[in-house]
Parts: C-alpha cells; sequence; structure tokens
C-alpha cells in the first residue's frame, strides 16, 4: 500500500475555508430560516471534515507505526473540551440569572449529559421535538448534540481503524466503509416516519457523513495507486461546490433529513475535499481566501458562541430583526475570536502526558461545572435556597392567571386514549343533574380550551357533557395519516378506535379542533371533516361545530414570568386584526354546517375581536390566552360567561338542549339535582 504520509499531514487552506462556509451558512441559518434555508447542512458539512482529518491522521500516523490511542484521546481532549466547558460554564450561569428555574434545571440537565459527551442522546431522549421547532430555538445548549456526535464517532472509529484498516485489505475496508455508509442515510429514510428526533441526533443515521470524509482519506493516502489527473481536479470542485450551493438554496426544515438526502451536501463536501487534494483549483483557491480561512480557523469556538447568543435572544425577546441579528452574529464571532487566542490555541500547547491533560482539562474542570449543574437540577434535595420564596410566589400567581386546559383534572386531554377515558367520571361536566350525560365533547387541544367556556354554558342550557381530547389529533373517522405529524400517527389512530365507537351512546356531538393548522397540511382535512359530520347526522347524531379562536402570532404568555430576572423585557399586551387563516377556514365549517342538516355552528369572535380587532387581554385587563392558538382554564370559563351576558343562549347549544331533552322525554331542569 502506498502511502504519502507527508503530503496527508499537509495543511490545506481550503479546508479551513470550507469550514468557514460551513459555519457561517449555520449561523446564518440560526439566525433566520428565510435567510439561508438549507444552512443547517453546514453540521453536516463539519461531520465530512471531521471524518476526513481524523481519519487521515490516524491512518498516516499507523502506516508509519507512531499511532497511540492514548495520545490520539488527548489530542481530542485538548481541542474540544477546553472550549465547550468554557461555553457549558458561560451558559450555565447565564440561564441562572436570565432563566425561570424550570428552564435552568433543562438546561443543567442538558449540561451533565453534554459533559459526558452524550448530549444528542439527551435532546433525542428528553426533548424529542423537532429540531426546527420552535421551543428548540430557545435552548442554549442544543448545539452540542453535533458535538456529541463527533465524541462518539471519536471513541469508536480508531478503535476499527486500529483493528481492521492495518489488516484488511483497502479495498476490503473501503468497501465495508462505503455500505455502512449507504446503510446510515437509508437509515435515515427508513425510521424517520417512526422516530425523526431519533434520524436527526443520533450516530447511526450521521455516520454514513463522517464515513463520506473518511473514504476520501483513504483515497488520499492510496493516492499512488489511485491517482486522478489533475485536469480533474476542477470539474471535482466545481460540481462539489454546486452542490453545496443547491443544498443551502434548496434544502428547508421540511426536507427529509438526514438521510437520502444529506448525500448532496456531503458529497459536495466530499469532492471539494478531494478536489484539493488531486490539484489546486478554482474552488480550492476561492475557499483558501483569507477572510474564510480566518472564519475556519474561529469555527469551533464560533459555533459554540453562536447558538447560545442567539437562544438567549429569542428567549426573551423572540425572533432577531436584521440589524439585531448581525450585531448578534457579529458578536459571536468577536467572542470565537478571542476565545480562539485565549482558550483553544493554550490549550492544544497544554505540556504534559495523556493523563495529565485528562486531569487538567477535561476530568477536574467537568466535575466542577457538573457540580454547579447539578445544583440547579436538585436545589431541593442538595438545600440550595434557589430561588427566592418571593420570586417563587410572584411566579405562582402569574401562573395561575395562564394555566392551560391540560393541567386542569378535569379536561380529559390524553396524548393517546384508552378505554377507561370515555368512562372517566371526572371528564363529566355541565348541569348537576342525575342523568347519564348524552352529550360529548370531542376533539384535539383545541377542543380542549373550549371545556371550561361549554361548562358554563352548558350548567345554564341544563346538559351534561363529557370531554374527550387527544392532542394534536383532528376528529376525523378516516385515517389521519396526511394530516398530522408521523410522530402523533400512532397515537392519532388508535385514540380514532378508542373514541369512534364510543359515539354510539351520544345524542350531541361537539367537535373542535385546530382546524386551520390541519387544513393548511392537507386539501383534503376539510372535506374530510364534512365526510365525518355527515356519517354522524346519518347515525342520528345532532352535531356542534365550534370554531378556532384567532391566533395571537407573536404572544408569549411565559413573558411576564421570565420580566421577573430578565433585563430590559416588556411585555405589551398582543392585538392582531382579524385577518388570517382562522377567520377563512372558519367561514368554510359555518357554511357547512347552515347547509347540512342537523348541524349547527358557534365560535367566540365576536367576544375576543371587538370591531374586528383581536386581543390576548380580556376588556378588565386579564390575559385570555395560553399561547397563540389556545385558551387559558380560567379565560375559558370568563368566555363562557361572557358570551351567555353579551349574546345570550347561543342558538347551537340551545338546540343542544333541546335533543336531550326530547331524548329524554322531559326538561333537564325538572330532573333531580345531584348534591
Amino acid at each position: 500500500m502506498q502511502q504519502h504520509p507527508t503530503r496527508a499531514a499537509a495543511y490545506r487552506a481550503d479546508i479551513d475555508g470550507l469550514r468557514g462556509v460551513a459555519v457561517l451558512s449555520v449561523m446564518l441559518f440560526h439566525a433566520s430560516h428565510k435567510l439561508l434555508p438549507g444552512g443547517f447542512v453546514g453540521v453536516d458539512v463539519f461531520f465530512v471534515i471531521s471524518g476526513f482529518l481524523i481519519t487521515r491522521n490516524i491512518a498516516g500516523d499507523l502506516a508509519a507505526g507512531r499511532f497511540s490511542l492514548l495520545d490520539f484521546y488527548a489530542r481530542r481532549v485538548r481541542r474540544i473540551a477546553p472550549m465547550m466547558l468554557v461555553i457549558v460554564l458561560v451558559t450555565l450561569i447565564a440561564a441562572a440569572i436570565l432563566m425561570v428555574p424550570e428552564d435552568v434545571q433543562t438546561v443543567a440537565k442538558s449540561a451533565v449529559w453534554s459533559l459526558a459527551s452524550l448530549a444528542n442522546v439527551y435532546f433525542w431522549r428528553y426533548e424529542g421535538h423537532s429540531y426546527f421547532a420552535a421551543d428548540t430555538a430557545e435552548s442554549p445548549l442544543l448545539h452540542l448534540w453535533s458535538l456529541g456526535v463527533e465524541e462518539q464517532f471519536y471513541l469508536g472509529w480508531p478503535l476499527l481503524l486500529l483493528l481492521f484498516y492495518r489488516t484488511a485489505r483497502a479495498r476490503l475496508f473501503c468497501t465495508g466503509a462505503a455500505l455502512a455508509a449507504a446503510a446510515s442515510f437509508a437509515m435515515g429514510n427508513l425510521l424517520f416516519a417512526r422516530d425523526p428526533s431519533f434520524v436527526y441526533y443520533m450516530m447511526p443515521t450521521r455516520a454514513g457523513e463522517l464515513l463520506l470524509g473518511a473514504l476520501v482519506a483513504v483515497w488520499e493516502l492510496r493516492e499512488g495507486n489511485l491517482r486522478l489527473p489533475a485536469r480533474a481536479a476542477a470539474p471535482l470542485g466545481c460540481v462539489g461546490l454546486v452542490l453545496l450551493c443547491l443544498s443551502f438554496a434548496l434544502f428547508s426544515p421540511d426536507t427529509v433529513f438526514p438521510g437520502v438526502a444529506a448525500v448532496v451536501p456531503t458529497s459536495g463536501a466530499a469532492l471539494l475535499i478531494a478536489a484539493g487534494a488531486v490539484s489546486p483549483n478554482p474552488a480550492s483557491r476561492t475557499l483558501a481566501i483569507r477572510p474564510l480561512v480566518w472564519v475556519g480557523l474561529i469555527s469551533y469556538s464560533a459555533y459554540l458562541w453562536h447558538w447560545p447568543v442567539l437562544a438567549f435572544f429569542r428567549y426573551g425577546f423572540g425572533a432577531p430583526g436584521p440589524l439585531s441579528a448581525t450585531i448578534l452574529i457579529g458578536g459571536a464571532l468577536a467572542a470565537a475570536a478571542l476565545s480562539y487566542h485565549l482558550i483553544e490555541q493554550p490549550a492544544r500547547h497544554f505540556p504534559g502526558p495523556p493523563r495529565r491533560v485528562f486531569a487538567w482539562e477535561y476530568i477536574s474542570p467537568a466535575a466542577i461545572v457538573g457540580a454547579l449543574a447539578l445544583t440547579f437540577v436538585y436545589p431541593q434535595r442538595l438545600h440550595v435556597p434557589w430561588p427566592s420564596a418571593s420570586y417563587q410566589a410572584r411566579l405562582a400567581a402569574l401562573r395561575a392567571a395562564t394555566q392551560p386546559a391540560f393541567e386542569s383534572d378535569f379536561i380529559c386531554q390524553q396524548q393517546r386514549l384508552t378505554a377507561a377515558d370515555t368512562e372517566n367520571p371526572r371528564c363529566i361536566l355541565g348541569a348537576s343533574i342525575a342523568v347519564p350525560p348524552r352529550v360529548i365533547l370531542w376533539g384535539d387541544s383545541n377542543a380542549a380550551h373550549y371545556v371550561g367556556m361549554l361548562d358554563t354554558i352548558a350548567q345554564r342550557a341544563g346538559f351534561r357533557f363529557r370531554n374527550v381530547e387527544v392532542g394534536s389529533c383532528p376528529p376525523v373517522s378516516d385515517d389521519p395519516a396526511v394530516f398530522v405529524e408521523a410522530r402523533r400517527l400512532a397515537d392519532c389512530r388508535a385514540s380514532l378506535g378508542i373514541v369512534w365507537p364510543a359515539l354510539a351512546h351520544y345524542e350531541a356531538v361537539i367537535v373542535s379542533a385546530s382546524w386551520p393548522v390541519y387544513a393548511e397540511r392537507s386539501a383534503a382535512f376539510l372535506p374530510a371533516v364534512f365526510a365525518t359530520i355527515r356519517e354522524l347526522t346519518q347515525r342520528g347524531k345532532l352535531v356542534v361545530i365550534i370554531g378556532s379562536v384567532p391566533r395571537m402570532q407573536g404572544y408569549d404568555r411565559r413573558c411576564a414570568e421570565k420580566a421577573l430576572s430578565y433585563p430590559a423585557l416588556r411585555c405589551p399586551s398582543i392585538t392582531r386584526p382579524l385577518a388570517d387563516s382562522v377567520p377563512r377556514v372558519n367561514a368554510q365549517l359555518r357554511a357547512f354546517a347552515e347547509r347540512t342538516a342537523g348541524v349547527h355552528y358557534f365560535d367566540a369572535t365576536r367576544e375576543l375581536c371587538a370591531h374586528g380587532v383581536c386581543s390576548e387581554r380580556e376588556p378588565g385587563g386579564e390575559h385570555q390566552y395560553f399561547d397563540e392558538r389556545h385558551l387559558s382554564t380560567a379565560a375559558s370559563v370568563r368566555l363562557g360567561m361572557r358570551v351567555l351576558t353579551e349574546e345570550g343562549m347561543p342558538a347551537a347549544f340551545a338546540a343542544v338542549a333541546q335533543r336531550v331533552r326530547d331524548d329524554t322525554g322531559a326538561a333537564l331542569a325538572d330532573r333531580p339535582r345531584v348534591e
């Protein structure tokens, strides 16, 4: 096997430039998805570079007979640990100052897992929502998931090279690595519907990206046997650059990723690296310009700094605008430049044998940072007086005002229904009369937040009702696959199998859901709803459709909580004109009800949007929303009172009361009351 250890170890300015492109793309994407829709693939470019450099260095040392596993791990500790520990420490302190206690605890838990190189496992297991979801944008250590993947690769890959690279034929070794890479990319697509968080965060579906870089390294080391002509460098580099640019421009958070789609940006990065190894070319010379190389040199620190800076800003002030994003990214780059010179470079030259490096650059400082993190995770258990009693009292008062429906024990919203949920006595509300409920409320969380309102109205109208709701699952009788997120599909299907037969026991069915959200996912949604309601009316049921509440975009119920500790944070009342998809979809529901016998429609837009202007506050100043799309429990009850005061008994619910009276043959108000 012909090796070129000198060539393999040579400094490549174009690779640092590629690092610069990768980190800038990630920073722009994180500042705003609109700036560079596919900028998140910069992380995948980093993985290719890491796989290439690590394999090139290890294989070169193996060929020269100088590889030491302990020395390798010591170099990785010098390179990674000190800067990472600084970021975790600074983030913990900032979180303790700026965040509410539960959020500090969450950050502290992620810190503990990050110190053990398991950040990706933590975010998969315990914060398994989408990486692109709004709430993850405020998690200041989320970005360490990628560091966890790399660190896990560093633990296992050197052992595989040590065991097999020297003993197997290179062609056989490369074939095995290529097959493993292909399996990794394919696994991303196969598992995405079942567990998208696993696909995004975990090593098995990311290994292909690292292995692709490793294969380029093996090819470069064997260049004497697999030499390409110098004229091939320019086309290779050009294709690589095009693939990378297409990924930045055409990919988006809606792309199934990683998986087969990840082949595009990672192949682009691999081709750029390979082209630079063949011969200088236009692409490599472009990547080697000094500004990109400079950013590439500080890219590790820049990556570590930029996300907490953006996350803490979002936590208090929401998505940054153009000016604030520019300032935040500029500040992160400035902090990275200082960190590079004051922390990274001195740490790389820390003297001593591996055990000294492990002790002083990782184990001891990690123990200190970990101990601090645990004081925030278990303050009561460790008798830490944090937070103060006065702070906790003010926080409790604010939360009581915006309690969500799912926290109320009489609201039976579940993630997956069981047969017991359709018989639970605590799920029955309304008039205090000694008859079984003949009315049922069915839907998702947007049905659950109406329970307080409906209870108030039902008490006046004289009927009882049961409520059953399933989070993120619409009230349709057909398979909801095209209307719901993949991760919720199994729960939605199972819950439908429970609730649909149970509807046979009720005379009136009240349905509500986040109608616009499902309608935006599929044009087939509203027809499916209408078909479901027709099926119910054909079975003799009276149906009431409750429309969606107006969306309060930009409303943050936790703003007042955060303002207890977050400096300069103001929480003005949010008002919005009634002019988005909600009234359009509500109008279609109303029109369907008006032309369909046995169907009634109701919504509270008149009470929520006086004179066409909607507010998250009631006329008396109380908060009425829990989040952008949901009323709080207390506000729902007050809304019912306002409806009765301002409109009287709505015709839809008067029809429900009449239907139940007709069904029982006597006025419910005349029945014995339950004491």
